[in-house]
């Protein structure tokens, strides 16, 4: 039987599908020293790379195909899926078919019909699934959920985030972020999905959206978008640029008697504070800063089954953020013309 996650006194093995680039970048260092999980196998199809990841960690397992990492399913515990998106339903079937629990990196899929894909393929084998957004796991999005639940500033008003930041295109990745086909046809896809996770974090699904976009460096994806989602009694305003300065990367919500504003949020590392206005007063809350990349394995692997207290984004809210991002690029193909969300 397999192991879960979060079980009293044991470390979470992680098994990395495809772990020569976010991972081996972000995951693989944050993870050192962890104290609730460690990575023992990871697949990759470069081998160069891979010897990159036998420095960190020589006791690493390394493998080049997936039927090598299948056959090692008993030196992990848990899948984490680091492939691009245009490969997650074929990984997340993989994963799903060996009873392994999944973390899965962002966006789920690009495409309603890879949507149905994982979602067929985890009816087919139930196991613990999440998403792996990052900016979920700080204090920061923890106080602004308390402050939205608690009702002390009145109704929301409006809001706005943003994620841009300069994309590198001669980068490895930047071979299939910047193919539609691969990637999705706008950076809507890219960064601007933490946007809409934490959208949905915050206050849920929007009833419809709308969207413009632009091609500013990238001939065949529009690399600058600006989406508004209508929720009824407010509209969020979220832009994503692959060709802007990160520097404008916050959130900022206006309510009935006040104001926040989290200066940084949207990015690889965790808010260091949150303004608060009310009653025309600010002040300014500090936190203490957290590794976002580690935070993420940690708090799935310390939550029994995937589930309990995890803040991280369930497969119900990833298929959601992909009808959105959907609607949105049918907003801008028509225009802006506003799209209904679809539901189940």
């Amino acid at each position: 039987m397999t192991p879960t996650p979060g079980e009293v006194g044991r470390v979470s093995r992680l098994g990395i599908i495809s772990g020569t680039g976010t991972a081996r970048k972000r995951t693989l260092p944050a993870l050192r020293g962890s104290a609730d999980c460690r990575v023992t196998v990871v697949q990759g199809r470069d081998a160069d790379r891979l010897a990159e990841i036998r420095t960190l960690d020589p006791s690493i397992v390394l493998v080049t195909d997936l039927e090598s990492f299948a056959n090692l399913r008993d030196r992990y515990d848990v899948v984490y899926i680091a492939s691009p998106p245009f490969l997650h339903a074929d990984h997340v079937e993989l994963a799903a078919a060996l009873g392994k629990p999944i973390l899965c990196e962002k966006p789920l899929v690009t495409d309603l019909a890879g949507a149905a894909r994982v979602s067929g393929a985890l009816a087919r084998s139930p196991v613990p699934f999440v998403l792996a957004h990052h900016v979920r796991h700080q204090p920061a999005v923890a106080r602004l959920r308390a402050l939205l639940r608690s009702g002390e500033l009145g109704e929301l008003s409006s809001g706005s985030l943003q994620w841009s930041f300069w994309m590198n295109h001669d980068a490895p990745s930047a071979r299939w972020k910047l193919d539609p086909d691969l990637a999705g046809p706008n950076a809507l896809f890219d960064a601007g999905a933490h946007a809409i996770d934490l959208a949905l974090h915050l206050v849920g699904p929007p009833r419809r959206v709308a969207g413009w976009g632009a091609h500013v460096r990238s001939p065949r994806t529009m690399d600058a978008v600006t989406a508004s989602l209508d929720y009824g009694r407010f509209v969020l305003t979220v832009v994503a640029s692959q060709s802007a300065s990160p520097d404008g990367n916050d959130l900022s919500l206006t309510f009935e008697r006040g104001a926040v504003r989290v200066p940084g949020l949207l990015s690889e590392r965790s808010a260091r504070s949150l303004e608060l206005a009310a009653d025309g007063s600010w002040t300014t809350e500090t936190f203490a800063p957290v590794d976002l990349y580690r935070a993420e394995v940690e708090d799935f692997c310390r939550a029994p089954g995937g589930r309990g207290g995890h803040v991280g984004t369930t497969l119900e809210e990833a298929i959601t953020a992909v009808r959105v991002l959907c609607s949105v690029q049918e907003s801008i193909r028509s225009s802006g013309v506003p799209v209904d969300v679809q539901a189940d």
